[in-house]
């Protein structure tokens, strides 16, 4: 009888505590560190081809789709690989700097914070819903009758990675426009560590408004035009290039142009179009540093809308 009362002590003390506990975020995610290599290759004197993700820009479902690609690479490379996902951009920058992986799909965030000063390189940018580039869309339900990001004072905004440049730092460029930061301004900001998460964050009206990547909206913007409809975009960043592919500078030059002319024929490869669409990317193209110049977007409107 005296355990059965301590055990509804502690579940009584556990509910109070929860119950106190509204600035932490419903959205918990779980991400698989890695990968380990096949069976196959644990024996095998060729080391792996590691390749970092992660999972903020796409959902998780599409890890299959990555890993389809990191096949690919290894094939071709005659090497085994093996896939690697990390939480957020920092710690997939982190693990590149730090020799873990060899390939990443980083984010322009994170390139443009780290640029090519830390042993990476850049080889490859993603070409999605025929552009190279994209934007930070501020949104919030319709019915809010909020139209601008003065309107957010107080309010709570869902923020997908603190190195997304169009979450974060798009959000912070625009409150310092009035000399304000995120930590002052709202009442409270969640990371999402995905743009979807940060989407359905709205919807749901646990959040007032989200920063989300264009692309992510765009496409469910397609997938369920009814739903999309009850958003409304209050600010629209100014345009920089995709996530770009980055290779170790540790990586021989021949293997570094192979890796190149990997990703540049990746479109043609029948076997690789169904991962590519499932990504959402139409191709991979040589990368351009002009995209992600800060003079880029007084030209950014001459080469279409997304």
């Amino acid at each position: 009888m005296r355990r059965l009362s301590k055990l509804l002590l502690m579940i009584l003390i556990i509910c109070l505590v929860s119950g106190c506990s509204r600035s932490i975020s419903n959205y918990q995610i779980i991400f698989s560190e890695s990968e380990s290599p096949p069976a196959a290759y644990l024996d095998d004197t060729q080391s792996p081809i590691r390749v970092a993700i992660s999972g903020v820009l796409s959902p998780s479902h599409t890890i299959m789709h990555y890993r389809k690609i990191t096949d690919y690479l290894g094939e071709q490379l005659n090497r085994p690989a093996v896939l690697i996902q990390r939480k957020s951009y920092n710690e997939i920058s982190t693990l590149m700097m730090n020799g873990g992986a060899d390939i990443a799909l980083l984010s322009s965030g994170a390139f443009l914070t780290n640029g090519q000063d830390k042993g990476l390189e850049a080889i490859a940018m993603q070409e999605r819903m025929g552009v190279p580039y994209y934007y930070g869309y501020l949104i919030v339900n319709r019915d809010s009758h909020i139209s601008d990001i003065n309107e957010l004072r107080e309010k709570r905004v869902a923020i997908a990675d603190p190195s997304s440049y169009s979450s974060y730092i798009f959000v912070s460029k625009k409150l310092a426009e009035i000399n304000e930061t995120p930590e002052h301004f709202f009442e409270s900001y969640t990371y999402t560590y995905s743009h979807e998460k940060s989407l359905k964050a709205v919807m749901n009206r646990v959040v007032d408004a989200a920063a989300v990547n264009s692309l992510v909206y765009e496409q469910a913007k397609l997938e369920n035009p009814d739903i999309i409809n009850s958003l409304q975009i209050i600010e629209k960043s100014e345009p920089v290039g995709t996530g770009p592919v980055v290779i170790s500078s540790s990586l021989s030059d021949e293997e570094k142009n192979i890796i190149k002319e990997l990703f540049m024929s990746m479109h043609e490869q029948p076997t690789l179009k169904p991962a590519l669409k499932g990504l959402f990317i139409d191709r991979f193209v040589p990368f351009d540093s002009k995209y992600y110049d800060p003079y880029f977007s007084n030209n950014a409107d001459k080469r279409g809308q997304l």
